[in-house]
C-alpha cells in the first residue's frame, strides 16, 4: 500500500516576503541548510541516529532497524491524502484503513518487545484504531482526555464533544510502565498497584486552553510512564515538534518525522532553542 500523495517538496512559503509564524528570516537562514530527508537516515542497530526528517511516515519507518524504539507517539492525520499536486483523488475509507494498517505494521517491527505505542484519535476514528492496533499489538487502556478544541464545522447541535482517545498497547505482555517492566514473573502481585494511575485524564489542560496545542503535561505523563532516560521516542507525524521537545526535556532520545517544511523548521528551532 503506497503512502497517500503528501507533497513534501512543495515550495516553502506561498509568499516569500512572509515567513511562517514562529520562524524569521535568520531561521530559516540556519535551519533550512539543516535539514535532513529520508536519505540521511542511515541506521542499524548498533549505529542509530537521534533528528528531525523530512520524511513520510512510511518511508522514514521504514529506514529504522528493528526492535530499536522504546516509545511511539503518534498523532496520525485524518486527512494523510492531502497534496497540493494532487487535488480531488482523496482516499476511499478502505484504503485509509490499510494506509493506517502498513504504518501500524511498521511502527510495531521497530519497537522493542518492552516497548509501547500511545496512538491519538478523535472518537469518530477510534474504533477503527482499536481494531487495527488489537490485530498487531497488545491493547492494555483506551485513555480518555479533556480535548476541547472544535472548530466551526464541528460544532454540533446535539452532544458537545469535549474528550478524545488515546490507544495504549504494546508489543507484548513485557513491558515497560512506571520504571518496571510488568508481566515478568519476578513481579509479585499489587506490587506495582501503588503506581497504577487512571485513564481518565481530565486534570490535563484542553487544548484550547493552551492556544490551539496540546499541553506539555500530557507527553510528560506518557514519557514517565513508558520510558526511561535515554530510551528511543519516535513521533512518525511530528507536526511542530511537541513530542519532541518533552523528549529531549526528559533526557530521551528522538526521531521524529514530518512532511509540512514549515512545520518541521519550526520544531527544529523549538528543540534546538531549548537543548542551547
Amino acid at each position: 500500500m503506497p503512502e497517500p500523495p503528501q507533497n513534501i517538496n512543495s515550495p516553502l512559503f506561498t509568499n516569500p516576503l512572509e515567513t511562517f509564524p514562529g520562524l524569521s528570516i535568520d531561521d530559516l537562514n540556519k535551519y533550512l541548510p539543516a535539514i535532513r530527508t529520508v536519505e540521511d537516515m542511515v541506521m542499524t542497530n548498533d549505529h542509530m541516529k537521534e533528528g528531525l526528517f523530512l520524511a513520510k511516515c512510511l518511508a522514514g519507518l521504514k529506514q529504522v532497524p528493528d526492535q530499536t524504539m522504546d516509545l511511539i507517539i503518534a498523532n496520525p492525520p485524518e486527512d494523510p491524502w492531502n497534496s497540493t499536486d494532487g487535488i480531488g483523488q482523496k482516499m476511499t475509507l478502505q484504503e485509509y484503513y490499510q494506509w493506517n494498517n502498513s504504518w501500524l505494521a511498521e511502527s510495531y517491527r521497530v519497537l522493542k518487545s518492552t516497548g509501547a505505542i500511545y496512538l491519538f484519535t478523535p472518537w469518530q476514528y477510534s474504533g477503527m484504531y482499536h481494531g487495527l492496533l488489537s490485530n498487531i499489538f497488545k491493547v492494555q487502556s483506551r485513555i480518555t482526555w479533556r480535548e476541547r478544541f472544535q472548530s466551526k464545522s464541528e460544532q454540533s447541535s446535539t452532544w458537545k464533544n469535549d474528550t478524545s482517545d488515546i490507544w495504549f498497547s504494546t508489543k507484548t505482555e513485557d513491558f515497560l510502565f512506571n520504571q518496571q517492566v510488568v508481566g515478568l514473573k519476578s513481579n509479585e502481585p499489587g506490587e506495582l498497584n501503588n503506581k497504577v494511575r487512571s485513564n481518565l485524564w481530565l486534570d490535563i489542560p484542553g487544548i484550547a486552553e493552551e492556544n490551539g496545542k496540546i499541553s506539555q503535561k500530557l507527553y510528560n505523563r506518557i514519557l514517565d510512564a513508558s520510558s526511561f532516560k535515554l530510551n528511543w521516542v519516535l513521533d512518525p507525524f511530528m507536526g511542530t515538534g511537541d513530542v519532541g521537545l518533552a523528549s529531549k526535556q526528559s533526557g530521551r532520545r528522538f526521531i521524529g518525522f514530518e512532511t509540512n517544511k514549515d512545520h518541521l523548521l519550526l520544531a527544529m528551532k523549538r528543540i534546538d532553542k531549548d537543548q542551547s
